[in-house]
């Protein structure tokens, strides 16, 4: 229900100015027209929610997941596809000979099962390789890249592994602990190929020459990896003589999946997952990661402008207060340490709200949160008057709303997408006496596993709504 209070300055600056004089105030009011009251409002407008899949965004991942898995949505498959850089200008010592050639994938966590059996297996892009620039969907098609048959399998034999019971691990100096990793040695033939493509002049002719990896699963659908990060390493030996000595000095080159190359993270899930969301309950909506699930929530802007132009009888509009309150209704409560690994139930830690229209631009472009724009929530968790766990992302749409509200535009609705999002900080101290400062330089589309479930803007009992406050002058 729309509440709606006049003040004019007079009451204002008699406010401001309770310690002048009653003549002092009297002369300000003289001053002042009719026209320049000031109108407050208050308004509460109903929403609308619903669950889409959109495309993927066109973004550099910073972890992959690799394995198939089971859950109470679906079945995700995750395989990685991925260039190795070239380090220009390289030359192995003349006298060199390949060893061998081995592939470390590094994970620092995983999705479902801690001991059930993962089977990986490692195939050689042969047909064609990616474009920087371009992008491709989660479910692109691998035969386009790889012919998939035994001429490119470059592993000897499948690499069985479980996760928790990792064989090899590197030392981090950075976290000061070991990071689990998959050591993989690839066949001979390959290892010797891969060593005489020693053309290192630019990325573009080393592309051409080395298309890329493909790494997938062959059997095992009970685990996802958590893939920080994968490198190729070359291991060879070359002798020189040194006062009549021959020595022989062993080495090794390594090539990195690093930013400077395109990678991607192929995912794919059941045709009838999102048909089976849309009809589990109209009260909830989901957001699922990396599944490109959003939550649409529809502004009905020309209802709004309508009701406020009305109130504020031409003044200019300005929003004062439109505080969006999203509930998640899934929360687990107990001990981190109980939580099973295979619990989608999990909501997200961090949740974007984005202009449907700019979203696609916003994470091309690398752009930042705004309020004009997109807004960055984190999970809230409270507790309500019986001490139960109450968690919200809360959003502050009062200055997007006033801009929207100032455009000479026939939008019936304006259409946000809450999405997932990891969000990447980076930490300065101008001086050794002053605090520390943290600023958001990325934010990009979740690439873990996560189900938010929230309550509709459709709930019967205690649908999602817009407070909006404001005022015209």
């Amino acid at each position: 229900m729309m509440k709606l209070v006049k003040y004019s300055y007079i009451t204002i600056l008699a406010i401001l100015l309770a310690a002048c004089t009653a003549d002092n105030v009297s002369t300000g009011s003289s001053l002042l027209s009719s026209e320049d009251n000031i109108v407050v409002g208050c308004d509460t407008f109903s929403l609308f929610s619903q669950i889409i899949q959109a495309d993927n965004f066109n973004s550099a991942p910073d972890s992959f997941l690799l394995g198939e898995a089971d859950n109470m949505f679906g079945t995700i498959d995750a395989d990685i596809m991925t260039q190795l850089a070239c380090p220009v200008g390289y030359k192995y010592p003349e006298t060199s000979e390949v060893d061998s050639v081995v592939l470390y994938l590094f994970y620092n966590s995983w999705y479902g099962s801690d001991d059930s059996p993962l089977s990986l297996r490692v195939y050689e892009m042969d047909k064609a390789t990616f474009d920087y620039n371009t992008p491709y969907p989660l479910n692109l098609d691998v035969s386009e890249f790889c012919s998939l048959d035994e001429s490119t399998v470059i592993t000897e034999s499948d690499y069985v592994i479980t996760a928790k019971n990792y064989r090899d691990s590197v030392y981090s100096s950075a976290s000061q602990e070991y990071v689990p990793c998959v050591k993989m040695k690839l066949k001979q033939d390959f290892a010797q190929r891969f060593f005489n493509m020693q053309n290192f002049e630019s990325q573009e002719d080393y592309n051409n020459q080395f298309k890329g990896l493909y790494i997938t699963s062959s059997f095992g659908g009970s685990t996802v990896l958590y893939v920080t990060a994968l490198n190729l390493a070359v291991f060879y030996h070359f002798s020189y003589s040194k006062e009549q000595t021959d020595t022989i000095v062993n080495d090794a080159k390594v090539f990195y999946a690093n930013s400077e190359v395109r990678q991607v993270n192929r995912i794919t899930y059941p045709v009838n997952y999102i048909e089976e969301l849309k009809d589990y309950n109209d009260s909830v909506t989901f957001v699922v990661a990396p599944a490109n699930i959003y939550t649409r929530i529809s502004i009905p802007m020309s209802e709004m402008g309508r009701s406020i132009n009305d109130s504020l009888s031409g003044k200019r509009p300005y929003v004062n207060r439109a505080q969006l309150v999203v509930p998640v209704l899934n929360y687990y409560t107990g001990s981190v340490n109980d939580i099973t690994r295979d619990d989608w139930s999990q909501p997200a830690q961090q949740m974007l709200l984005v202009k449907e229209n700019s979203a696609q631009r916003f994470f091309e472009d690398n752009e930042l949160p705004s309020d004009t724009c997109a807004i960055l929530s984190e999970l809230i968790l409270s507790s309500d008057d019986d001490g139960k766990v109450v968690c919200t992302y809360t959003y502050d749409l009062s200055q997007l709303l006033t801009i929207q509200l100032r455009q000479d535009s026939d939008e019936e609705v304006l259409n946000m997408l809450l999405i997932p999002v990891n969000v990447i900080t980076s930490t300065t101290q101008a001086s050794t006496y002053s605090s520390s400062t943290t600023s958001i330089i990325s934010v990009r589309p979740q690439q873990t596993i996560s189900a938010t479930a929230i309550r509709s803007a459709q709930n019967s009992s205690a649908p999602m709504v817009l407070d909006v406050t404001y005022t015209g002058l």
